[in-house]
């Protein structure tokens, strides 16, 4: 529950995010009325250190948000690899894995055409 320091949850913070440090990247994975387990955060970790880190080497963070609405899950996810370049992807479904994949698939999409207006203007 959040508000709850679960005994042996490393990286746990009080208001129930999970920062995990992975390849100089801090993720912060929550959710809304929906328990997010470990299956799931290891999930969105290797998900989205590989898809953000495709496109730039040293990201800083990212928040992902899980909530329910009705029967639908949403996805938020957020990210912010450095100097003006965040990116941001939003997609709801039956599925919480479904709903992360469509967000980050957006995520990238976005990170890969501001990749490309960097080389592009630079």
């Amino acid at each position: 529950m959040a508000g709850e320091r679960r005994p042996g949850a490393k990286g746990s913070d009080r208001d129930g995010t999970r920062g995990i440090d992975g390849q100089g990247m801090k993720i912060a994975i929550t959710g809304h009325q929906i328990d997010v387990d470990d299956a799931l955060r290891g999930f969105v970790t290797r998900e989205l250190e590989g898809g953000v880190n495709k496109y730039f080497a040293v990201p800083m963070e990212a928040h992902v948000t899980f909530s329910r609405e009705g029967s639908d899950i949403h996805a938020h996810v957020s990210v912010h690899v450095g100097r003006d370049i965040h990116a941001e992807g939003r997609a709801s479904g039956d599925d919480a894995y479904a709903s992360f994949r469509q967000a980050e698939e957006h995520v990238e999409k976005r990170l890969r055409r501001g990749k490309r207006k960097l080389r592009e203007h630079h």
